[in-house]
């Protein structure tokens, strides 16, 4: 936030140099980062933080001021004379999220360039000048905070004002001579037939005021912050009045910041003032905060006489009422960042003054070290793996450079990139690896050579990846790999290792507790060790963390390895520290009956088994208990292309017995979706 010295001298009356100004402020919470002299003036750069939006603005910072330095602070003197009639009819539809709509409308307006002072001052807090009607609403945002808008009043049909979400509506092209694409849930400004503006956001193009306006219509208002929030960064567009908004206005300075510039553009722009009309349906309620001086003077460990704790949160505009052994405080309207006593001691120490008080070392109590989770994620990992038939192994962390060629690694693979030892011990071991696949290998290697053949083999350990920084990133990975030993089986084993890490992959992510993943078979990412044909990615709620697969017959020949070789890899072990649940949540046994039912389905050889259960899963209905594939089948009489899945389905309710009927339309409505979505037929 820019902040004009001399316009903060028009609200409040202090004697400090600029320089002064800014230590004071940085020592009261609002850090000044640079001051900059602009004709005379100066202009402090502010750093005002998210829970401060009564800041955002001249008066917001000159009230501080007032408060820090205990001098008097000057309101703003506003009069608005000649009112005659009202202005069009307004109407708000979605009420959560506009709490106020108010408007004036101003006729026989004269747009023109505004005065030289208004230009100045616009300019020097990075507003780029327009019309006066224009420049005014921007210089009223500037000094009290609240953002308006002003829309040419003869474009708006029907003289009235709907304040409603988009609905059906589908773009809308704003200011910036841009065509916005709608989501049914943002709130837009209409007239009678059309939308006119993206509310809090940006204006429309088609109430624009030019040149040509004669009448125009001001409109200021208390959009709900997360609303905005969501249209400005689904759309991409960030204003000063979304930036405002985002965070919360002042909703008892609506009307006030509407008459000030009703007040500025008659007197720059000439014009009639209509009455005001303003729509608040249910009024701001002002909170009520106890707080006790006993707990003030302990949390700061200070002793601050109650007349001064009801000087200094009288200063900031709270209202104080002395209660017992403290105080009833009634924080007002622009403050909605105060919720509960703390914030009120906080604040009292800010004023204060940090400086004043005394540094004192606190009590510290011996407790047992906290859970280190990546300690107990590499922990469960390894456990988990063990008890899938792996065993632990430990590489060194450097390798040959050369033997990245092996893993048919692009020039351009970031693996490629490696950290060497200024010192090796050997040729042979002169980089940091940056992979754990080739020592794997090697591993197998060995033990094949020497006639072991039953190898099931993990690691979990670092790779080191150069950056920017002098220190190389340490990222810990998991890599296991198995060499499917058919010889070794009593039973016959149609399948190859690829299942047994799967399931291992599967023990894994139970433990950890991770449920929204899947594996898909993506030529385009699958790493060039591995077999096109026979790997897949693993996906955990949509990101990509790690591959599944064969290896590559060239890789395993470079390898000096026979047999078919399956690798798991985890890329960034701790990346998965974001997906792993916090806690179990326990639930009571069903106390109601399932019903199965069976569908049997021919899709494309494309079709993955997972999408087939996601579409399942996705019907909106909270009947569906569990999803499982119990059959797969390709050959006569399905087609070559084509393969046939037979999946159960089990339906429960959790407060009642489910009818066949019930079940019945919703079976049908699943069948349905996968035609719709997968092209699927049902089989007979």
């Amino acid at each position: 936030m820019k902040a004009s010295y001399k316009w903060l001298k028009e609200f409040t009356d202090f004697l400090l140099s600029p320089k002064e100004l800014a230590h004071a402020l940085t020592m009261a919470g609002f850090e000044v980062e640079g001051m900059e002299d602009i004709e005379g003036d100066t202009l402090l750069d502010i750093n005002v933080t998210p829970n401060r939006p009564d800041c955002l603005c001249i008066k917001g910072i000159a009230r501080e001021i007032s408060a820090i330095l205990e001098v008097p602070f000057k309101a703003i003197t506003i009069d608005v004379r000649k009112q005659e009639g009202r202005g069009p009819e307004i109407e708000i539809k979605d009420s959560p999220l506009c709490k106020r709509y108010a408007s004036r409308t101003i006729s026989g307006v004269k747009p023109a360039p505004s005065p030289a002072w208004l230009i100045k001052r616009l300019e020097s807090h990075g507003f780029r000048a327009s019309y006066n009607i224009v420049d005014v609403t921007n210089y009223v945002l500037l000094e009290m905070g609240q953002p308006l808008h002003a829309f040419d009043l003869d474009k708006l049909a029907g003289q009235k004002i709907v304040v409603k979400t988009a609905g059906s509506e589908k773009t809308f092209r704003t200011l910036d001579d841009e065509d916005r694409k709608l989501g049914k849930d943002m709130l837009l400004i209409w007239d009678a037939k059309k939308p006119v503006a993206l509310a809090g956001v940006m204006g429309g193009q088609n109430t624009e005021v030019s040149l040509s306006t004669v009448n125009v219509l001001i409109e200021s208002a208390y959009f709900h912050p997360a609303s905005i929030r969501r249209t400005s960064k689904t759309l991409n567009i960030t204003s000063e009045s979304s930036y405002r908004f985002e965070r919360g206005v002042d909703i008892d300075n609506v009307a006030k910041a509407l008459d000030r510039a009703a007040q500025m553009i008659a007197e720059i722009a000439g014009g009639r003032v209509s009455n005001l009309t303003d729509i608040y349906p249910e009024p701001y309620e002002l909170k009520k905060i106890i707080v006790r001086t006993e707990k003030i003077n302990s949390l700061l460990g200070i002793e601050i006489k109650e007349s001064s704790i009801q000087k200094i949160l009288n200063s900031l505009g709270f209202e104080t009422k002395r209660e017992g052994e403290g105080f009833i405080v009634t924080p007002p309207s622009f403050r909605p960042d105060i919720q509960r006593d703390m914030d009120i001691i906080e604040e009292l120490a800010r004023l204060y003054g940090y400086d004043k008080i005394p540094a004192t070392l606190p009590c510290i109590k011996v407790q047992p070290a906290p859970v280190n989770k990546r300690q107990d994620l590499i922990r469960t990992t390894k456990n988990a793996m063990i008890r899938s038939g792996f065993s632990e192994v430990i590489n060194y962390s450097f390798f040959k450079p050369d033997t990245l060629d092996k893993l048919n690694l692009p020039p351009d693979d970031k693996r490629r990139n490696l950290v060497f030892i200024k010192n090796p011990l050997r040729k042979e071991e002169s980089a940091m690896r940056t992979s754990l696949i080739p020592a794997l290998l090697n591993n197998v290697s060995l033990n094949l050579n020497h006639g072991e053949k039953d190898i099931s083999f993990f690691e979990v350990s670092r790779v080191f990846l150069p950056s920017d920084l002098k220190l190389p990133d340490e990222i810990i990975q998991m890599a296991a790999i198995s060499n499917n030993n058919k010889s070794a089986m009593l039973w016959e084993s149609k399948h190859d290792g690829f299942y047994d890490l799967k399931g291992a992959l599967e023990n894994l992510f139970r433990d950890l507790k991770i449920k929204q993943y899947y594996l898909i078979q993506d030529t385009s990412s699958i790493e060039p060790y591995l077999h096109p044909g026979k790997s897949c990615s693993i996906i955990v709620n949509g990101e990509k963390i790690g591959s599944l697969g064969t290896i590559h017959p060239h890789v395993s020949e470079s390898f000096d390895i026979k047999g078919s070789i399956t690798i798991l890899e985890i890329y960034d072990l701790e990346k998965l520290l974001e997906h792993v649940s916090s806690g179990t949540t326990f639930v009571s046994l069903p106390k109601f009956p399932y019903v199965e039912r069976d569908v049997a389905i021919i899709v494309s050889n494309e079709v993955l088994v997972e999408q087939v259960n996601r579409e399942i899963l996705s019907v909106d209905s909270d009947l569906i208990e569990a999803v499982t594939l119990f059959d797969i089948y390709t050959g006569k009489p399905i087609p070559q292309d084509k393969k046939s899945l037979a999946f159960s389905i089990r339906y429960r309710a959790a407060d009642r017995t489910l009818t066949d009927a019930e079940v019945d339309s919703l079976h049908s409505n699943i069948v349905e979706r996968l035609k719709n979505t997968l092209n699927a037929e049902l089989r007979g």
